[in-house]
């Protein structure tokens, strides 16, 4: 499985997976030990394991395919990058376990991760300068790329800085303002222009469709990214002339988003439909999620509840998604090689799919309603309700592990038969799949997904 360098890393997938699973067994250890009405050391643990170990690791993983598929660059130091990954997931664990048990080795693994992350970003800056050679509309993606990985750079700062002062290396007043900004340039400033930005180009194979207002990207990169660099200053510095204006940028941007998502879900053509369902309901819990953000902003006491929509309700959602489409693709090519173009519903069981689509979209609103109204026993019965989603979409994802290896060795068999004949191989007579729910894969020189209609972030 790990013999070659696949196209998207099958181990940073698998450990995202994981992670997503043990989170809910942490959220239900919290809300039976009913603490759930503050941030302790425990929620900090849940709180980086979804963001970093389910999330980023992914996402990072994710673009490893995404740099060299938007942009047609070759990876400069893709060994570091790929590297820097396993030692992330190492570090995700670590920090994890010192917020957990053990808060005088927050710093110190906080440290590691952020120079996990430094050298995945060093690489990636260095791929995404060689843009001398590259048409307009890939120069202006790589400018998009570059920016959000910065974003990503200033939130691990920030990080380090408070797991220092958790630890007790650094001390001072002045760090009591930072978490929110954090918490909130990682929310908007990285996990969702991260997503805004790269699902121009999966929602195609995952929809049959893509958007039809090019404007519209342009509104949403632009007011997310200002948007959200204005609202993490506002509040790191107590401004609240400033924290608005960040916040109505963001919220026009989640808006704007949603309703060229809803568009495109609208128009969808492919059949498989439980990922599309995962995006419609993504973009809905984060307009919930906005309106609960403004809510806190305005003086309730959402904030759990808000957070928690933004990270499971909408990234979480779109997440599993990518998974059942994505992920289900990079487990056909693992047994079937890197031009197999089977698509997930021949390996997904479509019962599983919605079976998980339902378990989740209940696990969410449980568990706000439990954060929200400081309800243990909602916030105990969402965990549970999530980790039964979560069960239900692996065991489906392992099934279609089971459906790609089996008619791999079938295939197999076949063309050895066919070789001891001298007859045609079956295999090259079967037409590809060309409809919109392939995507071409390939690192470097291989060619990417099909769509030309390149659409740029701002």
């Amino acid at each position: 499985m790990f013999a070659r360098r696949h196209w998207i890393p099958p181990g940073g997938l698998l450990f995202a997976q994981a992670a997503a699973g043990l989170s809910w067994m942490l959220l239900l250890w919290i809300a039976l030990h009913g603490s759930i009405d503050s941030i302790s050391g425990p929620a900090l643990a849940w709180i980086h394991l979804v963001a970093i170990g389910w999330f980023s690791v992914a996402a990072l993983a994710v673009l490893l395919h995404v740099i060299p598929g938007f942009t047609d660059l070759r990876w400069r130091f893709e060994g570091v990058a790929r590297a820097s990954l396993g030692v992330l997931a190492v570090g995700v664990v670590a920090f994890a376990l010192s917020l957990f048990a053990a808060q005088r080795f927050a710093g110190i693994t906080a440290v590691a991760i952020a120079a996990a992350l430094l050298c995945y970003v060093s690489a990636a800056w260095a791929t995404l300068a060689q843009t001398r050679q590259l048409e307009r509309t890939e120069r202006a993606i790589a400018r998009a790329i570059s920016l959000v990985l910065v974003m990503l750079v200033a939130v691990a700062a920030m990080g380090v800085l408070l797991a220092l002062d958790l630890s007790g290396s650094v001390v001072g007043a002045w760090i009591a303002r930072l978490p929110a900004a954090h918490a909130n340039l990682g929310f908007y400033g990285w996990l969702s222009l991260l997503v805004y930005g790269v699902s121009v180009r999966t929602v195609l194979p995952i929809c049959g469709a893509t958007s039809r207002f090019a404007w519209m990207h342009v509104l949403v990169g632009t007011s997310t990214l200002v948007g959200a660099s204005m609202l993490a200053a506002g509040l790191a510095i107590g401004k609240a002339s400033i924290i608005w204006p960040g916040a109505v940028l963001v919220g026009v941007g989640a808006v704007a988003y949603a309703a060229d998502v809803g568009d495109i879900v609208r128009r969808a053509t492919t059949r498989h439909r439980p990922p599309q369902a995962f995006v419609a309901v993504s973009v809905i819990w984060l307009l919930v999620a906005v309106a609960f953000g403004a809510s806190v902003l305005a003086g309730r006491p959402f904030a759990l509840a808000y957070g928690f929509l933004l990270l499971v309700g909408w990234v979480g959602q779109i997440m599993n998604a990518h998974m059942l489409h994505l992920g289900t693709r990079v487990i056909a090519t693992v047994y079937r090689g890197d031009d197999d173009e089977t698509r997930p519903s021949e390996l997904l069981d479509v019962r599983l799919s919605w079976t998980s689509f339902v378990l989740f979209q209940g696990a969410v609103a449980f568990t706000a309603c439990g954060l929200a109204f400081d309800l243990p026993w909602s916030v105990a019965c969402g965990a549970i309700i999530g980790a039964g989603a979560w069960i239900v979409m692996t065991l489906n994802l392992v099934l279609a592990r089971g459906h790609a290896r089996n008619s791999h060795g079938s295939l197999a068999n076949a063309e050895r038969a066919c070789e001891l004949h001298d007859e045609p191989n079956p295999s090259n007579e079967s037409e590809p799949s060309g409809d919109a729910e392939t995507i071409e894969k390939g690192q470097n020189s291989r060619k990417h997904p099909q769509d030309d209609d390149r659409i740029a972030e701002a």
